[in-house]
């Protein structure tokens, strides 16, 4: 039993549970777009568990960036969310912010009701 057991978790411990989505419409969640000279090159978004962010490439490496935020990321989890994002196909179209259409709420009904006025007998 001890052998199927430690076959088990040897397996469990090899699985990588990361989420990895690409394309701006992914990114753009987590944080803003960057200039031309910023080093960071947007990827997509990643979660494992209750880490997530937006996926980057810093030079050779991937971090997760949330706002300004950037956040190192082990070897391991490295060598993972690079296999997941070969694997993981980019979202179509390019990400384009837009306004919310505004509606005009219909007018407010006032009810006034009318005041009990004792009168005498």
């Amino acid at each position: 039993m001890s052998l199927n057991k430690s076959l088990l978790n040897s397996k469990l411990k090899s699985k990588s549970h990361w989420s990895v989505r690409m394309g701006p419409l992914e990114w753009a969640k987590y944080t803003y777009e960057r200039s031309v000279t910023d080093p960071l090159e947007l990827l997509g978004s990643a979660r494992h568990g209750l880490q997530g962010g937006a996926l980057a490439r810093l030079g050779d490496e991937l971090v997760l960036v949330v706002g300004d935020h950037v956040t190192a990321l082990s070897h391991s989890d490295q060598k993972h969310l690079a296999a997941a994002t070969a694997l993981a196909k980019a979202a179509d179209g390019r990400f384009v912010p837009q306004s919310m259409p505004s509606r005009t709420a219909p007018p407010p009904v006032v009810i006034i009701k009318r005041r009990r006025i004792p009168v005498p007998h």
